[in-house]
């Protein structure tokens, strides 16, 4: 784990084994419903982060409530996840899309 990262963990975040986590990442577990005209940060919630084994959190990378990534996946630096992420697949932009298998290119054992 690199500086400067902020968990934020009133929903629970469970990082697996070998992970790397860049500087200024955030993990945001809470938020809040859209409310009325009157005061659009409605109720609040939280929902757990869920971090497989091996993942690589690029830096500056946002990751929202409820996320689960799966292991050996690589979120790229400047990323914002919003969804669930599969394993062993690159996810890149704002907000994160698959972008290839990792599985493909040689870069996982087994």
């Amino acid at each position: 784990m690199n500086y400067r990262c902020i968990f934020n963990t009133a929903g629970g975040i469970v990082i697996g084994r070998n992970v790397d986590i860049a500087m200024d990442v955030s993990f945001i577990t809470s938020s809040h419903d859209v409310g009325n005209a009157k005061r659009r940060a409605g109720v609040s919630f939280s929902a757990p982060i869920h971090i497989g084994d091996g993942v690589w959190v690029g830096a500056r990378a946002v990751i929202l409530p409820g996320v689960t990534i799966g292991a050996g996946s690589i979120i790229a630096a400047g990323s914002i996840v919003v969804s669930d992420c599969q394993p062993n697949m690159l996810y890149a932009g704002v907000p994160a899309k698959a972008i290839k298998s990792l599985l493909d290119h040689g870069l996982i054992e087994g």
